[in-house]
């Protein structure tokens, strides 16, 4: 017996959402901070967007230093310094003290900066100076607590322009625990403007297109696709716009919500320069690694469209077949659908006369679906630290304009208009790229504050280098933009710099630059090459359907997102896992049709039909062709016949066979092939016995049968017939008495 579960009140309801978000909310803060430290001190040599540790596994407390305004001193107005600590544990820990300190030597370059916040060197040779002191209060399990201090800027300002050290030393009953993060007292502007690219991407996927249901949850407020276009409003920033995504949207038609039509129009509407990324936002460079000559395309999406979607759609009317047999509807499941046997000795269809004939719509063009509104034609942006020299040389034949992160580039002062390789390119600081990617992808605003810090220190390195010319900079993609307004408002305004739109650089003369070799991903590579090779199966098996898009398009899609950029932040587990998933899902889909194998065949005459059943569990009619094969001469078989599967059930098929001797045992070998000659399934042998004597022996039974069966009747008769002829013979008493 199962007892009713009670519901809960309004109240405890809204209690338990209050505590689970708060609860997110404070591990989101804990990993973001573990990672910033992590990927700021490794911007050299590593992509920005990778896995953060989970704080709860390694029960480490997670201390943040955090300056406000970027780290940027100015004179006249208190410098604001945040420090956090995070209890990544059930246990309470003690309260404990902090203190602050600084140092008037700055930092050299941006290798003593990369240095610096890794925690790869130490200050032993610096004159510290303690800027601040404070007390941090316990801290529960799974919680955060923080403390602002307020120091006078005044004498830091006047400190000769530069990137200077700082550092917060945590004492708890954990143990001490440092924190580090820079200052900045800006140097003069040296003119020209900073340009920003930001990437309007959705969550890392393994299907080719969003739903729906997830259109309206990226797009509603609050949305993480809604929240990116609201805080681009406004910006000069360029957008690297996934067209999946508005693909998504406008195949849907009617059918699309509402905040997902509204989101593609301003999207639109935006006056902001953009341009399309690879369908999904595919990795250009594992592409090109992979072999390709040049980067997949989408197909035709049409397999996505339904009619009723598109009322306004007209086309040329088209008669309406019918036919002998009754197939499951196209658009039902297999699941779902009957499962029954029909026979292929039908009818060829045949235009049946009809009122009004249904119409063909015009649907949408793959163009039309894709198009971005882009205002800067082709560009490609290899994912940041992913792609060098034989990347770019691939692109190039591409013809279009490659974005390139500055580590690629071998000078050390990279300029943001560049050409190398027989490329175009447009280069963006990789290091302040990485930094404004943390902190737009941040939750809490102590892991923001800090990472914005790191970029203020890297755009100034990068305004030296950069003198005159304009700065290109890029918000590195991950897969969530909370704080994107805070990072596009630092971004906009770095080194003193004026924000100014893409085609500053675009119309700037290139200089050329030498490109470093940067090593392929193996792991994704070999993804790669395994999906390539399963979608190449799944092609050849698509000539059994009288439109091979309906299994083609939503392959290629599906291969576009799961190569897609996204996947990059993801553990390579996870990724390795949905690969997998999918490579299963292919070969469910090339097993779908087959020979259902049958049982002992034996053949009790000299020439008759034999009947196999062929199994279509697709959503589509499927058209194959038969070959019956036989081992030996004994048997004269018919080899081809043409199936005409209907979909999702099984399809009864007559092959006409011959027997050339009396009695024997025989093999036919069976194999489905398409129109194309693509072997369909597994070859599936049936074994025929041989029993044609049993027709003679039969014949002659019933020609016996027959036989005595004359004879007893015409017995029968003449016996009838001499008793009805006979006289009547008259009794001897009788007889005496008349005498």
């Amino acid at each position: 017996m199962t007892s009713p579960s009670r519901r809960p009140s309004r109240r405890a309801t809204r209690t338990g959402r209050t505590h689970r978000a708060f609860t997110a909310v404070l591990a989101t803060l804990g990993a973001t901070s573990i990672a910033l430290g992590a990927l700021i001190g490794s911007l050299g040599s590593a992509p920005a967007a990778s896995a953060a540790a989970d704080p709860a596994a390694s029960g480490d407390i997670v201390f943040t230093l955090a300056p406000a305004a970027g780290g940027i001193v100015t004179s006249g107005s208190a410098l604001a310094l945040t420090v956090s600590a995070y209890n990544p544990t059930l246990a309470d820990l003690g309260g404990g003290s902090v203190r602050v300190t600084t140092s008037a030597t700055p930092l050299a370059d941006r290798t003593a900066t990369r240095a610096w916040l890794a925690g790869e060197v130490t200050d032993d040779s610096r004159t510290e100076t303690t800027l601040a002191e404070t007390t941090l209060p316990a801290v529960a399990g799974r919680a955060t607590t923080t403390a602002t201090m307020s120091v006078d800027s005044s004498p830091l300002a006047a400190w000769p322009a530069g990137v200077y050290p700082i550092r917060a030393d945590y004492s708890s009953t954990a143990g001490p625990t440092t924190s580090r993060s820079v200052l900045v007292v800006p140097a003069a502007s040296a003119g020209g403007g900073v340009a920003v690219v930001v990437p309007v991407t959705a969550p890392a996927r393994t299907t080719g297109l969003l739903t729906a249901d997830e259109l309206t949850k990226l797009t509603a407020t609050g949305g993480e696709l809604r929240d990116t276009l609201d805080a681009v409003a406004g910006t000069n920033a360029a957008l690297a716009v996934d067209p999946a995504i508005v693909a998504a949207i406008r195949v849907l038609g009617s059918s699309a919500p509402a905040s997902a039509t509204q989101w593609l129009a301003d999207l639109m509407s935006l006056p902001n320069a953009r341009f399309a990324l690879q369908f999904g936002d595919a990795d250009l460079a594992t592409q090109i690694a992979a072999g390709l000559s040049a980067p997949l395309e989408p197909l035709p999406l049409t397999p996505y469209l339904q009619t009723r979607d598109f009322p306004s759609a007209t086309g040329t009317p088209t008669p309406t077949p019918t036919t002998g047999t009754t197939d499951a509807p196209g658009g039902t499941d297999p699941a779902d659908a009957p499962n029954t046997d029909t026979d292929t000795s039908t009818e060829a269809a045949t235009p049946a006369p009809s009122p009004s004939l249904p119409t063909t719509p015009t649907f949408p063009t793959l163009a039309e679906l894709t198009d971005v509104g882009s205002s800067l034609g082709a560009v490609f942006w290899p994912a940041s630290g992913s792609a060098g020299d034989a990347t770019v040389a691939a692109l190039a034949a591409a013809s279009g304009l490659t974005l390139l992160d500055s580590r690629a580039v071998s000078d050390a002062r990279a300029p943001s208009s560049a050409s190398a390789n027989g490329g175009r390119l447009l280069v963006y600081d990789a290091d302040t790229s990485a930094a404004l990617g943390i902190a737009a992808s941040s939750a809490g605003a102590p892991a923001r504050d800090a990472a914005l810090a790191a970029a203020s220190a890297y755009g100034q390195f990068a305004s030296a280098d950069a003198g005159e010319a304009p700065v290109l900079v890029a918000v590195d993609r991950a897969s969530s933009f909370p704080s994107l307004r805070p990072a596009l408002q630092a971004a906009s305004a770095l080194a003193g710099r004026a924000a100014v739109g893409i085609g500053a650089l675009t119309a700037a003369e290139p200089a050329a630059v030498t490109l470093n070799a940067v090593p392929d991903d193996a792991e994704r590579t070999a993804r790669l090459h395994a999906l390539l090779s399963d979608e190449g199966d799944l092609e050849s098996f698509s000539s059994i359907l009288q439109d091979p898009l309906v299994l083609t398009s939503p392959e290629r899609a599906a291969v576009l997102q799961l190569t897609g950029n996204g996947w990059r932040s993801a553990t390579e587990d996870a990724a390795q896992k949905a690969v997998d998933d999918h490579r299963a899902q292919t070969r469910d889909t090339l097993g779908a049709v087959s020979i259902t194998p049958p049982s002992d065949i034996t053949l009790a005459a000299t020439s008759a039909p034999l009947a196999f059943s062929v199994r279509n569990d697709l959503r589509w009619p499927v058209t194959v062709i038969l070959y019956a094969t036989r081992n030996d001469p004994r048997l004269i078989v018919q080899n081809t016949t043409t199936v005409e599967a209907g979909p999702a059930q099984n399809t009864r098929v007559q092959v006409p066979v011959q027997a050339r001797v009396g009695s024997g045992d025989s093999t036919l070998d069976l194999q489905l092939r398409s129109i194309t000659g693509v072997p369909i399934g597994d070859q599936v042998p049936v074994n025929v016995a041989v029993r044609a004597e049993w027709e003679s022996v039969g014949l002659v039974v019933m020609l016996t049968i027959v036989a005595l069966l004359l004879i007893l009747g015409v017995v029968r008769t003449v016996r009838k017939l001499r008793r009805r002829g006979a006289p009547a013979q008259i009794p001897d008493d009788l007889e005496d008495a008349d005498g």
